[in-house]
């Protein structure tokens, strides 16, 4: 197939804006008779709230509202597991947790009230490590941890563990029966901020009638909305979220983070309010990459074919689980790697813990389990003495074969793609400098799924216009679908605008995750 566009070098849509300094993002937008937001945050991990006294801030000149959790619903927010509090009301479990909230003239004096709060802590145990957390001896984080929205049940009876998955194929036990060798390693995978250029930010607006105005660098705004919509216990219909571009990703910008707390700043003001997190509050507080401590065991003939498979993976999710849009990370399930392997048992647990609350990077999971699944793989091809691209070649998955988890694949490739990457690294030819390393690893990630909508308009001059409410995180989203709409129609790329909308405009739109818009959202356009 000939293409006219696609897979030509283009201007990217948004690209004259941003070098020219005129596009907008949420920390640009102004409002008439616009506040600033601020948060006092817990310097403890885990502490009792004994006492705070708000008295010095709220007579401040020029500060307009002032609140504490106690002064707010006791609701909890969460992608899906709603769990933790817009503000902390009674303990904190986290440093950086957000205690006291301001809305003032300025940003300056929005800083000198919260220098204002007094808060009396009683500090507490705290736990970091997850594999600590889920002893019987570590202080319990979440005591009321069964009520929780969202939560799996039934509720796992490990200390501290608020979700516990597993895969299974064949017979683990006796799959290791028959192996002639086991080899067993763990793998430890760190902490990992996603380093966005714009940290969070958003405005957001309450009008008389008590309709919402927000401004979010929030790439899911319809999800958002729903999630508002729970914790504020408003119609959604009621709730407008307005698109701004978006400073990077990464996964990081599914996140509520400022946007509930806000809307009460707003509330109790009767202005609209302002928030922008600094680098300091995005590292303290932000949704980082989850922490994992991943063992593997795996038993094998003498010869090198993998006979069974056994994974224990701990994701340390800091001390809330609200950050994600699944409970659980589904990259556990990758333990058994692109692998026919006949006996696996996978399990997986989510752990709270007082460190910062984790959230998604890119791929969630996948790329600590990668890490670990293949770092095995080389420890136990050297200790077998076999070449490691030869070890994978054994053992990769082929058409017909199922995978680890006991799924059927359409289409495997992945021996091809095996060999394809040995011939362009000329593998096993001599390296040409002492100093080059070379190395070898496979994965397996197909792009995700969900719902789109595009609608199309041509004026008398010939120029397209295409709407859509699909937010642009920096990936060229909006150019790709310039191109595909001047695809279709045979007309030169710079004939067609696209004009993102508000979330009053269409249904739903799932948005940019998964690797899915080019795949969905381009369907749709």
């Amino acid at each position: 197939m000939t293409f006219t566009t696609v897979g030509r070098t283009v201007t990217r849509a948004e690209g004259p804006d941003k070098v020219t300094g005129s596009s907008e993002y949420a920390a640009d937008v102004k409002r008439p008779g616009m506040l600033w937001g601020k948060v006092l945050r817990s310097p403890f991990p885990h502490a009792k709230i004994l006492n705070i006294d708000v008295s010095r801030a709220r007579n401040l000149p020029g500060v307009h509202v002032v609140i504490t959790g106690a002064d707010l619903p006791d609701a909890r927010v969460g992608r899906f597991l709603r769990d933790i509090p817009i503000l902390a009301n009674g303990k904190v479990l986290f440093a950086g947790e957000k205690v006291v909230a301001v809305a003032a003239e300025t940003p300056e004096l929005a800083d000198e009230a919260l220098l204002l709060v007094d808060v009396e802590y009683e500090p507490v145990e705290a736990v970091f490590d997850s594999i600590d957390a889920m002893l019987d001896s570590a202080p319990v984080l979440h005591e009321n941890m069964a009520s929780y929205v969202g939560l799996p049940q039934p509720v796992s009876g490990i200390n501290n563990v608020f979700a516990h998955n597993s895969w299974s194929k064949g017979e683990i036990i006796d799959g290791f029966d028959k192996s002639d060798l086991i080899f067993e390693h763990t793998f430890n995978a760190q902490m990992m901020h996603q380093a966005y250029i714009e940290p969070h930010a958003c405005v957001v607006e309450v009008s008389d009638s008590g309709t919402v105005q927000i401004w979010a660098n929030n790439k899911g705004p319809f999800m958002l909305r729903e999630q508002l919509s729970a914790v504020w216990n408003i119609p959604k219909t009621d709730i407008c979220i307005n698109p701004c571009n978006i400073g990077g990703d990464f996964g990081g910008k599914g996140s509520f983070m400022d946007v509930p707390l806000c809307y009460y700043l707003s509330k109790g003001s009767g202005r609209p309010v302002k928030m922008v997190m600094d680098y300091i509050q995005e590292l303290m507080a932000g949704n980082p990459r989850h922490p994992g401590v991943i063992t593997l065991k795996t038993g094998l003939t003498r010869d090198g074919k993998i006979v069974a498979r056994q994974a224990r993976v701990v994701f340390n999710s800091g001390a809330y689980g609200a950050f994600k849009p699944r409970v659980h990370l589904r990259g556990a399930d990758h333990s058994g790697g692109p692998y026919n392997i006949p006996n696996v048992q996978i399990d997986s647990y989510m752990v709270y813990t007082n460190n910062v609350p984790c959230g998604h990077m890119r791929s969630p999971a996948k790329p600590q389990v990668g890490f670990a699944v293949e770092s095995h793989m080389d420890m136990i091809a050297k200790e077998l003495g076999l070449d490691p691209y030869e070890f994978r070649l054994m053992n990769i998955l082929k058409p017909g074969d199922v995978s680890p988890i006991g799924e059927s694949w359409d289409g495997i490739r992945a021996e091809e793609t095996l060999r394809e990457a040995a011939a362009a690294a000329n593998w096993g030819d001599k390296k040409k400098s002492l100093h080059t390393g070379r190395g070898i690893a496979i994965a397996d990630q197909s792009q995700g799924s969900g719902q789109s909508e595009a609608s199309v308009a041509i004026d008398n001059n010939g120029i397209v216009t295409l709407y859509m409410s699909l937010w642009d995180t920096g990936t060229g989203a909006s150019t790709v679908m310039r191109q595909i709409v001047a695809e279709a129609l045979r007309i030169p790329v710079d004939d067609v605008n696209i004009q993102i909308r508000n979330t009053d405009a269409i249904d739903f739109e799932s948005g940019p995750g998964g690797s899915r818009v080019t795949y969905t959202a381009g369907q749709a356009a």
